[in-house]
């Protein structure tokens, strides 16, 4: 098999695709032929990914057109979520996660609803996504399961302000060498993007410049840096629990 088309024609749902780096993503991914479903919570942004995903579509000349899909929506922390997105995750051949919001807070000032958040957003929904796309991609023999660590998340390392993030971020990375290790003779792949401080909007500029500075080479992660290693992963099947640094190796 060709593993360079081993996605295509295949359905991408992509969580947390409207804005940052799964909007990157969905952009990147709008160039292969594959279908997409686009999960985002700011319908606004969701809109203008839509005239972006039009123009891609009109220089993909003697190609298939994308089948794209947009959905609004917006979770709040309780089973609906996943029974909500239940539909697209069983239809979904490759499944990515990319919502995960971030805490920097030191561990004495840190609150039981940061705790309840942080590790239900990093860790209990993207496994649960993860345990309800498995037995259709169990049936077809095929899948593709791709989600986002934290920098140095793949071993464990202590984190003087922001350990609740980097516990459920390396919690993450165990469940990727879990689900490869079990359901690889499934022909399904679980895979994880462990990027270094990149560039984003949401971030404010003079973040940005304290974020840089830290660097090896004095500037962030282009998003679509992150992109295409998240094609790269995606397109290869013999790539299978691997925890993906993107962070020109940086290290504290």
């Amino acid at each position: 098999m060709n593993m360079e088309k081993s996605i295509e024609n295949k359905t991408v749902l992509i969580i947390g695709g409207s804005g940052g780096l799964g909007k990157e993503i969905a952009l990147t991914l709008a160039k292969e032929n594959v279908n997409l479903i686009v999960q985002g919570r700011n319908l606004e942004k969701l809109k203008k990914l839509e005239n972006q995903f039009e123009e891609i579509q009109k220089t993909k000349l003697n190609q298939r057109k994308n089948t794209i899909t947009l959905l609004h929506q917006n979770f709040t922390k309780n089973e609906n979520n996943i029974t909500s997105l239940n539909f697209y995750v069983n239809s979904a051949d490759i499944l990515i996660v990319c919502y995960g919001p971030f805490l920097q807070k030191e561990l004495h000032k840190t609150t039981f609803e940061d705790w309840e958040s942080i590790v239900y957003w990093n860790y209990t929904f993207p496994g649960q996504l993860i345990s309800n796309a498995l037995p259709s991609m169990m049936e077809k023999g095929f899948g593709r399961i791709l989600v986002f660590g934290g920098t140095r998340t793949y071993s464990i390392n202590g984190y003087r302000t922001n350990a609740a993030y980097g516990g459920a971020k390396t919690a993450l990375c165990s469940l990727v060498k879990s689900v490869a290790a079990e359901y690889g003779k499934y022909g399904i792949t679980c895979n994880a993007i462990l990027p270094g401080f990149m560039e984003t909007e949401y971030l404010s500029e003079s973040t940005k410049e304290i974020l840089a500075a830290k660097m090896p080479q004095g500037k962030l992660i282009a998003e679509k840096n992150v992109g295409e290693a998240a094609s790269f992963l995606l397109k290869n099947g013999s790539l299978n629990g691997v925890l993906l640094n993107v962070d020109e190796g940086w290290m504290p």
